[in-house]
């Protein structure tokens, strides 16, 4: 049996088909350099942050919004928005509005009380890489940490406090206690609100509770009475207190003037009676007698025994009662 041999001939390249394989190179080159720029190009969107690790290192944080680039394949980047407001909702969830954490909300009160309360949190992220890689679990991390803080500051507190007008209060409390627990981790997370939703009592002493609230109503009522009357009758009473300031200090005035009035005219009389006493003295008499006489009814005239005088009635003849 005969073995042919196996010749391989190399035909050389048509000018045609070295076109074709440099377009080939040139266009899987384009195609490479295109994959490459667009996964080395990112976007920051208004209100993100977009951090930038190379090797599981940091290199940078970028804010500024637009386009960006890093190296393909090599640089990582996380995005976190940093406007977001988020919440943790305790005692209840929004996205199931018939479910109850009974857990959650019961809370033991300073004075012994057990009190069932719904509350939540609104915070934002306030440093992206503190957030991303300081806690392995933030969410989960800062409910643990808003339930500790809520339950101590509720635990110094009387059950009137949480659930009348404390409420203030005691949020600007737990805020100020989370936010200081949240620096400590450095969580970067701001603290934004802290919200009061609902307190109440146990269904065991609701009814005792509502008692105590009438009660309490009722005594909010009085006073509230109280203090309208008040308003009303203390304006009145000032009012006829600066009257009756103002009619003794006019009555003091007059009395002053008509004193200064009656020594000025005393020492006129007395300057002009040691002048001439006679004629000062018969002025004085005359005027006493002017001012008198017109007020006498019957005058009767007396001789130096005591003996009485008849006199011509002229007092009737004056006024057409004589004939």
């Amino acid at each position: 049996m005969t073995n042919n041999p196996v010749i391989n001939v190399k035909m050389p390249l048509g000018d045609k088909q070295k076109k074709v394989l440099r377009y080939m190179l040139i266009a899987a080159i384009a195609l490479a350099a295109l994959f490459v720029a667009v996964s080395g190009v990112y976007t920051v969107n208004s209100g993100t942050e977009s951090v930038i690790t190379r090797f599981d290192k940091v290199i940078k944080t970028e804010a500024t919004p637009g386009l960006h680039f890093k190296i393909p394949f090599i640089d990582k980047r996380y995005s976190v928005n940093v406007q977001e407001l988020n919440r943790l909702e305790f005692g209840y969830r929004s996205s199931q509005p018939d479910s109850f954490y009974i857990n959650e909300a019961r809370m033991l009160t300073g004075d012994e009380c057990l009190v069932l309360a719904d509350w939540v949190i609104t915070y934002q992220v306030s440093n992206s890489y503190d957030y991303l890689f300081r806690i392995q679990d933030v969410t989960n991390t800062l409910r643990i940490i808003c339930e500790a803080s809520y339950r101590r500051v509720v635990a110094s507190r009387p059950l009137d406090d949480i659930l009348t007008d404390s409420k203030d209060i005691i949020q600007a409390e737990i805020l100020d206690d989370l936010q200081a627990v949240c620096d400590l981790y450095q969580m970067g997370v701001r603290i934004v609100a802290v919200q009061l939703q609902d307190a109440q009592p146990p269904d065991e002493v609701a009814a005792a509770f509502l008692d105590v609230t009438s009660a309490r109503e009722e005594k909010n009522s009085k006073i509230n009475q109280a203090r309208q009357y008040e308003n009303e009758k203390l304006p009145a009473a000032r009012g006829e207190a600066a009257k009756a300031l103002n009619d003794a200090e006019a009555y003091k005035t007059k009395r002053i003037n008509d004193a200064l009035g009656a020594v000025a005219r005393y020492e006129a009389i007395e300057t002009e009676f040691l002048r001439n006493p006679l004629v000062t003295r018969t002025r004085l008499y005359l005027e006493m007698i002017q001012e008198v006489l017109p007020s006498v009814s019957h005058i009767y005239f007396v001789d130096s025994g005591g003996n009485q005088l008849n006199f011509l009635p002229l007092a009737e003849y004056a006024r057409g009662g004589g004939q």
